[in-house]
């Protein structure tokens, strides 16, 4: 872990939200090695955050995320948003960002761009609209 770090991009990224869901394992090594990194190289607190819909069981989600950043030795908190009526879960976390301080949030896409993304209600395209921060798409 960074203790202090030396350069500039450092101190504009202290604190990332990074919405994770049980999506395919792959995807999800993905996005946690991504936002690891930023922990280990910026010393960023990285704030999982998961929006259930219902009495989802995210156990094993939590468990994976511990034993991804227990082996990097960065700062993390994992949270649960519950989905509310009427809402999407790209409006929970534009509402957690606008809740809370983030520097920048991390999303995941499923490779939608342009008219199809917004056809198929994109996460990512409608967080990136409204966010109110950096926001980094992996495709």
């Amino acid at each position: 872990m960074v203790d202090e770090p030396s350069y500039e991009l450092a101190y504009r990224f202290r604190r990332i939200l990074v919405p994770v869901s049980p999506m395919n394992p792959s995807r999800l090594k993905e996005i946690l090695s991504v936002a690891a990194d930023f922990g280990e190289r910026y010393g960023a607190e990285i704030v999982y955050v998961y929006v259930a819909a219902g009495d989802a069981d995210v156990e094993q989600l939590k468990r994976s995320i511990e034993e991804h950043m227990a082996r990097k030795g960065v700062r993390y908190s994992f949270k649960v948003r519950k989905l509310g009526e009427g809402e999407t879960v790209a409006s929970e976390i534009v509402k957690e960002l606008s809740e809370n301080s983030y520097d920048m949030v991390i999303l995941h896409s499923r490779g939608y761009y342009g008219s199809s993304a917004l056809l198929y209600n994109s996460t990512s395209i409608a967080v990136a609209l409204a966010a109110n921060t950096s926001v980094l798409i992996l495709r």
